[in-house]
């Protein structure tokens, strides 16, 4: 659902199972409903999807919370009370109570900040923090704001507002992502992987001390097999699978973190990697389509005049190129169009770590 959408992927089997999943299936849903129940009765059901996905509403984010409070609460039914042990100290505490509180007010944080919302007041003043590059982004005013469109915005449909530096919608965190929160996002999903990773070998260590409790690591531990005749030696696989049998909450718990302790650490990698590499989730696409337009033989380094300091790359349409008699050479490889907006790796961290403040445009008065 993430990567499908990506141009990247076009023509593989992840974008072929995005659009069965998100278009095709959805389709025939509605197809099935209309010829079913009616047009009236399925008019309604189109008006509850648009409300629970066409707009802001906690419903998301009221089952993310419910999950993570859920796998707290396991935790600290389970897995708590049998730290410390063999495999795991007293001092083990420490860092995984400060990731913990961390990862909750960084989630907070980002579901509570404004990710950079586009005003009256602000506009201007947001349109100064980038330049226009005339290749992803040109001046002009937002088709549903009305409002000067700054430079790496984007309007979210969802929102119904434009927001500077627009990275995503989230819908578990009921925001969007822009230049105002991505630090928050960004630390929210670091702390988040630390807590899964971490959680998920406290739980193993617990796992591992509960064999030895229950004398499972004995070597004189036996079960009966049924087609031996006879007790054999208890294996470890099966010593561990009898803990997870007697301990079905730890058992949750654990399939919980190792399957959502990859996801996160992936998706946590990804974002601090396109934050460092100085461009968004949003931009990916445009960057894509920049390849596809090289692709197509129609972007170019052109010199505006013979006096110009330097080249500037455009897009120039096939049906376009015979009447623009400016000088130009053709771009082959997205590497040779440099993106104005990433000032290095480092740079670029600082900049979403500690991004400008959001100063509102001066108002004139008239006496």
């Amino acid at each position: 659902m993430i990567l499908g959408p990506n141009r990247m992927f076009r023509g593989t089997i992840v974008a072929h199972a995005y659009a069965a999943v998100a278009k095709t299936l959805p389709a025939l849903v509605q197809r099935w409903a209309r010829s079913g129940v009616g047009n009236a009765v399925a008019g309604r059901a189109d008006r509850m999807w648009a409300a629970l996905f066409g707009r802001r509403n906690p419903l998301f984010q009221v089952i993310a919370i419910t999950i993570y409070c859920v796998g707290l609460a396991i935790f600290f039914l389970c897995v708590a009370p049998h730290i410390p042990n063999r495999y795991a100290g007293m001092w083990h505490w420490l860092p995984i109570s400060v990731t913990l509180v961390a990862n909750m007010g960084f989630y907070a944080a980002a579901s509570a900040a404004d990710p950079g919302t586009v005003t009256p007041d602000n506009a201007r003043a947001a349109c100064r923090v980038f330049p226009y590059d005339c290749l992803l982004y040109f001046r002009r005013n937002c088709d549903t704001c009305r409002l000067p469109k700054p430079a790496r915005s984007k309007h979210c449909s969802t929102c119904g507002k434009c927001v500077q530096m627009a990275e995503h919608h989230c819908v578990w965190l009921n925001n969007c992502v822009g230049l105002r929160n991505t630090r928050w996002f960004v630390g929210f999903l670091a702390t988040f992987a630390i807590v899964c990773v971490y959680g998920a070998y406290l739980a193993s260590t617990v796992l591992l001390e509960l064999r030895h409790v229950l004398g499972l690591a004995s070597a004189a531990a036996a079960v009966w097999d049924d087609d031996l005749g006879r007790h054999v030696a208890l294996s470890f696989r099966s010593s561990l699978l009898y803990v997870l049998d007697s301990r079905p909450l730890l058992a949750v718990l654990l399939v919980l973190l190792v399957v959502m302790a990859p996801a996160i650490v992936f998706f946590a990698g990804y974002q601090l990697r396109i934050v460092m590499l100085g461009y968004t989730g949003n931009e990916e696409t445009k960057w894509l389509n920049v390849a596809d337009a090289i692709h197509d033989g129609v972007v170019f380094a052109v010199r505006e005049s013979d006096d110009a300091p330097r080249e500037v790359i455009r897009v120039i349409e096939e049906e376009d190129q015979p009447a623009d008699l400016r000088p130009r050479r053709p771009i082959t490889h997205l590497r040779q169009v440099p993106n104005l907006y990433d000032r290095g790796p480092w740079r670029n961290l600082a900049f979403a770590l500690f991004p400008p403040p959001s100063a509102p445009a001066r108002k004139t008065h008239t006496g």
